[in-house]
């Protein structure tokens, strides 16, 4: 599965100000690149990019005025529930995994790269078989020696999704080699030779 889409940075440093929206940094283009690859019953692993630019009339860590770039790489293990709910339209899911973000625009983070520990939620809206929304939101955990503090953010996204499904497993065509074996301990048939019966017209 591929996807594009828009992400959107929850950075103002209060974590009670969970949908104060006006704070939230995000450009007006595409900024989420994301390919998922489906594993096994459920389990799927994602990888993403996002990348935004710091307003400065939005707060960072508690304060105005910051300038600069946010630039994230994450590596996510994804479990879906979608063959529970008979494969319908709502595909729900959880993931957990690690990243790597780099802010430029706070003095205390300026040109940092700081490991993350992901865990977050989402879900996917399939209008057919191959063409979806999906909408995401991650907790992002700063692995720094302040573990809970200006190094974490919340990153959410929502864009287009497509799915590629396989054509492998028992499906009808698939070739199997049991289908081309000898059994070399079968009897060989001998075939009769044909005699012809001696009549008038025989030596």
């Amino acid at each position: 599965m591929f996807g594009l889409g828009w992400s959107a940075i929850d950075d103002d440093g209060d974590p009670k100000a969970l949908f104060n929206v006006k704070d939230w940094q995000y450009e007006l283009f595409p900024t989420r690149l994301m390919f998922d690859y489906y594993f096994y019953k459920g389990w799927s692993g994602e990888a993403s990019v996002g990348f935004t630019r710091y307003k400065s009339d939005r707060l960072v860590n508690g304060q105005l005025g910051m300038k600069g770039f946010f630039l994230s790489t994450d590596v996510n293990l994804k479990y879906s529930f979608y063959r529970m709910l008979n494969e319908g339209v709502i595909d729900p899911y959880v993931i957990m995994g690690a990243g790597v973000s780099m802010r430029n625009c706070d003095d205390t983070l300026v040109g940092k790269v700081t490991p993350t520990i992901n865990v977050g939620a989402g879900v996917n809206f399939w209008i057919n078989n191959a063409i979806g929304i999906q909408v995401q939101s991650c907790g992002k955990i700063g692995l720094t020696s302040d573990l809970f503090g200006n190094a974490d953010y919340f990153q959410h996204s929502i864009g287009l999704v497509v799915r590629l499904e396989s054509m492998g497993g028992d499906s009808e065509g698939t070739f199997q080699k049991k289908n081309l074996h000898l059994d070399m301990k079968k009897k060989k048939i001998k075939t009769p030779k044909n005699k012809h019966p001696k009549g008038k017209g025989d030596a």
